[in-house]
């Protein structure tokens, strides 16, 4: 796995330079400015992207030095600055193009006005970059929008009829959020009064020893029928077996590839959990099996798989599953990755019916990476089971 690691990061790090490099190319170099102008501002986006780097290795490896946040803000925008000018960019350049491609039919432009028109191009795209990024931070700092879902079963006892759960997924603490924003998210949790708690991985960003003090307030509820937790990849990322641990200790019930009844008067309710879907790279022991989380399971009304990645629910739904709960896309989280992640992911968000068995992905409470969300606000899910 480290090998597949060192991997990705030569291809994002090789993917980062090139769009870098086109960046400089195609707005930098053509500015009518003196060349130092020019070189600054090259040589500040490149460095800027370089403390991404290291706010990276901060978060994931634990740095001996801690970087500063408004330093780690920095690196994280300069990764969501690449990530949005490079699609306005692409979209100016063809329309260019085509309009180069009709005056030549006419008459020829000359080359100072070409490269006016340029730069013109290339304000308009920073006139569509820079207001977008500033509400997308907007958006993913602002207090999470509770999404409420109808769990329909067939024949759900009566003691069953309404209960609820509340699931949050990719709270991400570690990077940019911390302690203060995860006390609110939890209070709202809290006034929402669910029968259930669920965090359906990839809590974190980091290792327990720098993160696992930001994570008290999750102790601090603790609903009537339980909480539950299942590992992301993140978790992966920053040593699972610690974080299993720590999760254990701040009371929440880790399901790896395991199983609980929850018994209220005559409903039976069975709650398993998986390893993330991914886990099998990181050992064999961590090869997530919705078979073998439902393995022995005593007589129960209803079954809810809770499994990090969408992707589980194939297994899943061969296992029975009435019910799965994951988390993970982010919903892709902001332009251009709300398209590009279907490209990746089946399921993205909200509710789908995959054979015989129910999904629910929640778009994330947290963020990651950039603190950037658009069209995709931050979500705490409140699940109610109802009869159909």
């Amino acid at each position: 796995m480290k090998d597949q690691m060192t991997i990705f990061s030569i291809v994002m790090t090789s993917a980062l330079l090139i769009l870098w490099g086109v960046v400089c190319w195609r707005m930098i170099a053509p500015l009518r400015t003196r060349l130092w102008v020019k070189l600054l501002l090259a040589c500040g986006l490149l460095a800027a992207l370089i403390l991404y780097y290291i706010s990276r290795m901060f978060v994931r490896e634990g740095l001996p030095v801690e970087v500063n946040t408004s330093l780690r803000w920095v690196g994280y925008l300069s990764l969501g600055f690449i990530s949005l000018t490079i699609p306005f960019l692409f979209v100016k350049e063809f329309i260019q193009a085509g309009c180069r491609f009709g005056a030549a039919k006419n008459k020829p432009v000359d080359g100072a006005r070409r490269a006016f028109l340029h730069n013109a191009g290339n304000a308009a795209v920073m006139a569509a970059v820079l207001p977008t990024m500033a509400f997308s931070v907007r958006e993913a700092f602002q207090k999470p929008e509770v999404k409420k879902n109808l769990l329909r079963i067939a024949g759900l006892p009566h003691d069953l009829e309404g209960v609820t759960i509340a699931q949050v997924s990719d709270l991400h603490i570690g990077s940019i959020l911390d302690r203060a924003w995860l006390q609110k998210m939890m209070a709202q949790v809290k006034e929402l009064q669910p029968d259930i708690f669920v965090v359906t991985g990839d809590a974190i960003d980091g290792k327990v020893s720098r993160v696992g003090k930001e994570l008290d307030s999750l102790q601090s509820f603790t609903p009537p029928l339980g909480k539950f937790f299942v590992t992301g990849n993140h978790e992966f990322y920053s040593g699972v077996d610690g974080w299993v641990e720590q999760m254990r200790s701040l009371g929440f019930s880790v399901l790896n590839n395991q199983h609980q009844l929850i018994q209220k008067g005559e409903g039976r309710l069975l709650v398993a959990g998986v390893w993330d879907y991914h886990g099998d790279r990181f050992g064999e022991k961590y090869v997530s099996n919705p078979f073998e989380a439902k393995e022995g399971a005593p007589e129960h009304d209803v079954s809810i798989l809770l499994a990090h990645q969408p992707k589980s629910i194939y297994e899943a739904n061969k296992a029975h599953f009435d019910i799965q709960l994951s988390g993970h896309t982010h919903g892709g989280q902001y332009f251009p990755w709300t398209y590009a992640i279907h490209l990746f992911q089946p399921y993205v968000k909200g509710l789908h019916n995959v054979g015989k068995s129910q999904l629910y992905v929640n778009t994330g409470t947290g963020f990651w990476g950039p603190p950037m969300r658009l069209t995709v606000p931050p979500e705490i899910t409140l699940h109610t089971l109802t009869a159909s």
